[in-house]
């Protein structure tokens, strides 16, 4: 990460690459994207009514589901594929 971007943009003059200003900060866009889908959230069914009941959380791009649509999508599934 690029940590004192006057010096990053004083750099890539003195080099002659300011054509590649467009790409870093796009890239630099997309990596604090990325950084926002891994941060840890929890979701309710309070919040989400489609839950129906319980929680799920995301956290480092892994999804815990604690909620009673899994457990009906569970139970759909054992009786429908029996």
């Amino acid at each position: 990460m690029i940590s004192n971007y006057g010096a990053f943009i004083a750099h890539l003059k003195r080099t002659g690459r300011m054509k590649l200003l467009p790409q870093v900060l796009r890239e630099l866009k997309s990596e604090r994207e990325r950084a926002g889908k891994l941060t840890l959230r929890k979701e309710t069914a309070e919040e989400n009514p489609a839950l129906i009941s319980g929680w799920r959380t995301l956290e480092d791009g892994i999804l815990t589901d604690h909620t009673g649509k899994s457990a009906l999508i569970a139970i759909y599934k054992k009786i429908t594929h029996v």
